[in-house]
């Protein structure tokens, strides 16, 4: 077993206290002491990677809108006063790794160039439970590093000769609550693993392998 511990990230930054996928919540993380942090990405209507996790702005904003439909001068506040973050801003952030999940499809591209152009390759870990974005994104930039995402009902489906045929080079984010219920179906690739689906950190405590990487709402 690698004595190697996982690295950290908040889900949508430090959730479980803060506006998710705001500013104030991805520097909470840091400040805690994670490694990194989760965020979803998506475009504007005139192109501009945002980070936002719903279509739909309401939840989390002081107005609706469809953020795909919008341009981004066009966006209202979030509901902590801040601007919705640009993907290009939050690279700035002094993190270990950051997982930029891919919403809907397409918005990889945009994603890959917000990355890119911020010489953050080395720092970011794209993913998507929409394969084809993945494949793309890879196929498109082979040194970018990417992983499948699915959710419980996708991973408890999952078998053995399905995780073999996947690209060795790509990681696997199942749930949590799917290694737990299937850890030697895992653990051929514990290093390849990033749990996420946990309130807390301490939920990977009872795991009999060390993943590579956890994400939690809060420490």
């Amino acid at each position: 077993m690698s004595t190697q511990k996982p690295l950290r990230l908040g889900h949508r930054g430090y959730s479980s206290k803060h506006l998710e996928n705001s500013t104030e919540a991805f520097r909470a993380a840091l400040s805690a002491g994670m490694d990194g942090f989760e965020l979803d990405a998506q475009p504007t209507r005139d192109g501009v990677c945002c980070v936002l996790h719903d279509d739909d702005l309401a939840r989390t904003a002081l107005g609706g809108g469809i953020l795909r439909q919008m341009k981004v001068n066009e966006l209202p506040k979030l509901k902590n006063g801040e601007d919705v973050p640009r993907l290009s801003d939050v690279l700035d952030l002094p993190a270990k790794l950051i997982n930029v999940e891919l919403k809907g499809e397409p918005g990889w591209k945009q994603a890959l160039a917000a990355v890119d152009a911020a010489d953050a390759l080395d720092r970011v870990l794209f993913s998507s439970f929409e394969p084809s974005e993945v494949l793309q994104l890879w196929a498109d930039c082979h040194e970018a590093r990417c992983g499948f995402l699915w959710d419980l009902e996708e991973a408890m489906a999952l078998t053995e000769e399905e995780l073999e045929e996947l690209p060795e080079a790509l990681m696997f984010h199942p749930p949590i609550a799917a290694v737990m219920a299937r850890p030697e179906l895992w653990k051929p690739y514990a290093h390849r693993l990033v749990l996420w689906g946990m309130k807390s950190f301490s939920a990977a405590e009872k795991l009999p392998f060390q993943p590579a990487i956890l994400i939690a709402d809060g420490l």
